[in-house]
């Protein structure tokens, strides 16, 4: 398992930060300087206070806490934000996976640097990021703020992570349906070792509310080619009994197995509205996130 003082790929986030995530169909709060807004101007609300200091704006001063305090404090205002997403981050047992092969791609290090670099982008445009970890519940939840200092919260959320237990995305999904609002974004991060019907159905729910979804498809090369030689016992990382076998006698099937699996699950969210990337990780994560930002962004009409 990964040690959860992990540092995140500074290369890698440097080289997308540039980029935006350009939400599609969004109705309520358009991406700052992407594209025209329905809304006229802009909105701000009170953050916070500091002392006055040589070049702050005076108009900015609280005259009613000088007069309380004796000294000149300074408010601070924060972006009303265009956007509010969620991403969900399966924490589960078989995230933690790592190759006893000498090619590492860890499967959780890659969904680390994967939400790292989201949620710079999104606060970044002023947009509202939250995080929520989970396996069968909701292990852990860091509700959506847009203050730029609400990352180093996203970064102690994703650097405490122990995947363990097992997944029930459908469950999760269900219990926080009610609770995100609706015009918003959620983004969920998972190997997807479930039922397809299942997800189907919390899918649906989701897109009833009127909320955009995106499902980012993380998996490690061993899972999807069973490159292993021998008789090799299997040990589930969630709850799954123990097999014994050798690889080559179910390679073939296996492969066909998981591919028909991901070729489900992409034609059930293209139906739904709902975008869908599978992520190899041994591919280069900051050249397969920006190439889908960049097919984003030009399908948005600006």
């Amino acid at each position: 398992m990964e040690n959860s003082a992990q540092k995140f790929d500074a290369q890698v986030l440097s080289r997308i930060s540039s980029l935006k995530i350009t939400a599609m169909n969004l109705v309520e709060g358009l991406l700052t300087g992407q594209h025209r807004s329905r809304h006229k101007g802009s909105s701000v609300e009170f953050a916070e206070y500091k002392d006055y200091s040589p070049g702050d704006e005076i108009r900015h001063i609280d005259w009613k806490m000088v007069g309380k305090t004796d000294k000149y404090h300074v408010k601070q205002f924060e972006q009303s934000t265009n956007l509010k997403c969620t991403i969900l981050l399966d924490a589960s047992g078989s995230m933690g996976y790592q190759s006893p092969l000498k090619e590492q791609h860890p499967k959780m290090g890659v969904a680390r640097t994967l939400v790292a670099a989201l949620s710079y982008l999104l606060l970044k445009q002023f947009d509202a990021v939250g995080l929520t970890l989970f396996n069968d519940k909701v292990v852990e939840h860091i509700p959506p703020r847009s203050k730029a200092s609400h990352y180093q919260h996203i970064l102690h959320g994703l650097a405490n992570i122990s995947p363990q237990g097992t997944t029930r995305i459908a469950d999760v999904l269900g219990g926080m349906a009610e609770r995100l609002p609706g015009r918003s974004m959620l983004i969920l991060v998972s190997d997807f070792f479930v039922q397809n019907q299942d997800l189907q159905k919390s899918l649906k729910l989701l897109r009833s509310r009127g909320l955009e979804v995106i499902l980012f498809h993380v998996l490690h090369p061993d899972e999807i080619h069973l490159p292993f030689e021998g008789d090799i016992f299997f040990e589930s990382l969630e709850d799954d009994p123990t097999v014994g076998l050798d690889p080559k006698d179910i390679r073939e099937e296996y492969q066909k197995t998981v591919q028909d699996h991901i070729n489900s699950f992409k034609k059930d969210c293209n139906g739904l509205g709902v975008d869908y990337v599978f992520l190899d990780t041994s591919e280069p994560l900051d050249q397969a996130l920006t190439y889908y930002l960049l097919k984003r962004k030009s399908l948005v009409k600006l």
